[in-house]
């Protein structure tokens, strides 16, 4: 899967007000609800299974990247919601280094496979220098989501 095909630019947060992991995930989930991807009523459920997951290990992939994610039952298809951390935040991240971009992953339960895929997908997109550069210097959800196409188009 594509990370483009499963972002919406309404859930791009150009930059997040959270300043900690918890609140960040819990920013990233508000906006998943706001667009309708997520029910109010599955908030909680889904909330604990990220923090959860946070808690056995660390999201914080290194080179000022998270990717809290988790499966659940609560939701169809994937969903990907992707915040700037302007102000850096501390996700224990395994380089010790503060997180500016943060991915989160939602899956369908069903869908444990497509989930390994995505990830390693979002990483290795995420995972270049230049374009998490251009991306931190982007200002509305339209430019942010148009770098991400056109980077994975030329792939």
């Amino acid at each position: 899967m594509i990370f483009s095909e499963n972002l919406k630019k309404n859930n791009i947060i150009v930059n997040a007000k959270s300043d900690n992991r918890w609140s960040l995930i819990e920013e990233m989930l508000n906006t998943a609800i706001k667009s309708k991807d997520v029910k109010e009523k599955d908030r909680d459920i889904i909330k604990n299974a990220l923090i959860e997951r946070e808690k056995s290990m660390t999201t914080g992939i290194g080179k000022g990247i998270a990717i809290p994610h988790c499966a659940t039952s609560k939701i169809d298809d994937a969903i990907i919601v992707l915040a700037l951390c302007h102000q850096g935040i501390d996700f224990n991240s395994i380089d010790n280094q503060p997180v500016n971009i943060a991915i989160l992953l939602l899956i369908p339960n069903n869908k444990l496979k497509q989930h390994i895929k995505t990830l390693a997908n979002i990483a290795r997109v995420i995972s270049d220098k230049r374009l998490r550069e251009t991306l931190l210097n982007l200002k509305n959800q339209e430019s942010i989501f148009k770098a991400i196409c056109e980077y994975e188009k030329n792939l």
